[in-house]
């Protein structure tokens, strides 16, 4: 999540850097499989609302912190929402590049919801996978894809 504007004072407007946290919601399968979509969605909607400096502040420690302290990525399911980071209409000389999506994932075990260049209301998902889970992957999920 952009934590530019949780800061205070808040980052300034031409702040560049990296400045977001994770934040995160737990669920069972049970959970995910019996809820609905209207209260999961407003279960990630709460934890969004709940970061604030304090919460900016507190990860920022534990980052500087032992590595005990946050579980490792490996262990985590992510979904990064980066649909108001449209890739696909960065300017390229004299006009919109067809397409500029990030070249690698920043973090491999994350699937990242992004804008769909081509469908105003489509959403495209992009999952970074380590090697080793390549084939698993396209064996289990891409066979049947024409």
């Amino acid at each position: 999540m952009d934590a530019r504007n949780k800061k205070t004072p808040p980052l300034p407007n031409g702040f560049s850097g990296n400045a977001y946290v994770l934040i995160s919601v737990a669920f069972t399968a049970g959970e995910l499989e019996e809820g609905s979509h209207e209260a999961i969605i407003e279960k990630i909607k709460q934890a969004k609302n709940s970061v604030n400096s304090d919460y900016v502040n507190a990860y920022m420690e534990a980052l500087d912190g032992p590595q005990g302290t946050i579980p490792p990525l490996k262990e985590l399911t992510i979904v990064s929402d980066w649909t108001r980071m449209p890739f696909h209409k960065v300017g390229f000389l004299h006009g919109d590049a067809a397409y500029a999506p990030p070249l690698v994932t920043p973090i491999p075990q994350v699937a990242y919801l992004m804008q769909n260049p081509i469908d105003p209301a489509g959403i495209d998902v992009r999952i970074g996978l380590l090697p080793q889970s390549l084939d698993a992957f396209s064996r289990y999920f891409l066979m049947n894809v024409q």
